[in-house]
């Protein structure tokens, strides 16, 4: 039962305590109406006369207090003046043979028990066409009587019309009570869907999540619990950092140390490969170094010539003899360090020419939001299953899986990814039309 209400409510949680508060409403009426029709006293759930009924009835207490049949007399000639609705009693009228309703009845019951078995309570058929309450007329002992029509009414409305009614009333009930819910709900609900929002757009190099200022008690403290996990994860990230940076940095000493001890070896063949394994160690610290020190924010954001930065790096490929083409506007700008940009797609135009021979470098500024960067080649591409994968560093999706020269260290894709992230963007990859591979470097023009 819990779990279909649960699947009931609807997502958002706003949208969730307005339904809550109206069914809340509505049960609540329910239980209230029970609790009458069970638990009060009988003589509480009876039926007040209406005001013609109490009428009638002062009228014929007067008369019964009257000493004389004279002054009774007067007293009826002066109520049928003073009172239009109120007539005798014809002696041959009889009661009304139709069954009463509920509150009538327990007008009859009222009746009868103030007067007692002396004066007869008859409830009497009403004019044609005319709704409401019945009249009521008493007989005395005597053989008078009198009897009083109630009010004038306007007849309530039937079918479609009462229909109409009944619905533009319970609409405008719910419209009320929804939106006073929803009102209430959304002061409760806003203050969360900002930190929500805040917490996707942290950055550790960048951003403080900072309390709203607005909301309960609870969300603030949520997000002062929010900023202390920024925090942490901040130093975490710092002192990793430090530490693997100085590493790398501490083993370039002995790397160079070993390369001039490797000079004296006599054996030829020996020094080359002992020459050759310090070389790659150095490309691997270099490497690590530069995963370390890249993909991390800057702060020199600034506004940017895509279209000159994309070429400049399309002309430095093709002065080395790379086939590397520019396709896209002349003139677009954006927000982002143009360093770390540089050398994003450095590093996938140079896997570009690695795997694929030649590369594309297209640009595409359609989007009002939104810069696109997108590096293509002929390659073989990356199966499906492995692109996720390929963004873990040190991991090569390569056949021989072997370090050589020329080859990467699987660190290239971890750092454009981490560039892009830095300017809070993302970085996809899928396949090309007619074979190959397609990155796609994605980012907000102003951050």
């Amino acid at each position: 039962m819990r779990r279909l209400l649960l699947r009931l409510l609807p997502a958002r949680a706003a949208a969730q305590i307005t339904a809550i508060v109206i069914g809340s409403l509505v049960l609540a009426n329910l239980v209230t109406i029970a609790v009458l029709l069970v638990l009060l006293p009988p003589e509480l759930k009876r039926v007040p006369n209406l005001p013609y009924v109490t009428e009638l009835v002062a009228i014929a207490r007067t008369i019964e207090a009257a000493p004389t049949p004279a002054a009774k007399a007067a007293i009826v000639d002066a109520a049928l003046a003073s009172h239009p609705r109120l007539s005798r009693l014809p002696p041959d009228l009889p009661p009304s043979t139709r069954a009463p309703a509920w509150p009538d009845r327990q007008m009859l019951d009222n009746l009868r028990e103030r007067f007692g078995a002396e004066t007869q309570v008859l409830m009497l058929d009403g004019a044609p066409g005319q709704g409401g309450p019945p009249p009521f007329g008493l007989r005395f002992a005597d053989g008078s009587g009198l009897m009083m029509a109630p009010e004038a009414r306007t007849p309530p409305p039937r079918g479609q019309a009462f229909i109409f009614y009944l619905a533009v009333m319970i609409a405008l009930l719910v419209s009320l009570v929804g939106l006073l819910s929803l009102w209430a709900a959304r002061a409760v609900a806003s203050p969360l869907s900002r930190l929500a929002e805040a917490v996707d757009r942290f950055d550790p190099d960048r951003d403080t999540i900072v309390a709203p200022e607005q909301g309960p008690i609870e969300v603030k403290r949520l997000a002062g619990a929010f900023g202390s996990m920024a925090a942490r994860i901040r130093r975490l990230i710092d002192d990793r950092t430090r530490m693997l940076a100085a590493v790398s940095h501490d083993l370039r000493t002995p790397i160079t140390r070993l390369r001039l001890r490797a000079d004296e070896i006599a054996d030829e063949r020996q020094r080359r490969a002992i020459v050759s394994d310090l070389a790659l160690m150095e490309r691997m610290v270099g490497g690590a170094l530069s995963y370390l020190r890249d993909g991390r924010a800057s702060g020199s954001m600034a506004a940017t010539d895509m279209p000159a930065l994309l070429q400049t790096i399309c002309d430095d490929f093709a002065d080395l003899g790379h086939i590397v083409v520019y396709e896209g506007p002349m003139r677009a700008s954006a927000v982002c360090d143009a360093d770390q940009m540089t050398r994003a797609v450095t590093n996938l135009v140079d896997n570009a020419i690695k795997f694929g021979g030649r590369a594309v470098v297209k640009l595409d500024d359609t989007d009002a939001v939104a810069m696109v960067i997108e590096v293509e080649d002929d390659g073989p591409g990356i199966a499906p299953d492995e692109r996720e994968k390929v963004f873990a560093p040190f991991y090569r999706s390569d056949l021989a899986r072997t370090l050589k020269e020329g080859s990467g260290f699987g660190l290239g894709l971890s750092i454009v990814r981490a560039i892009a992230e830095a300017h809070r963007g993302n970085l996809t990859l899928a396949d090309r039309e007619g074979g190959g591979l397609r990155v796609r470097i994605v980012w907000p023009r102003r951050l």
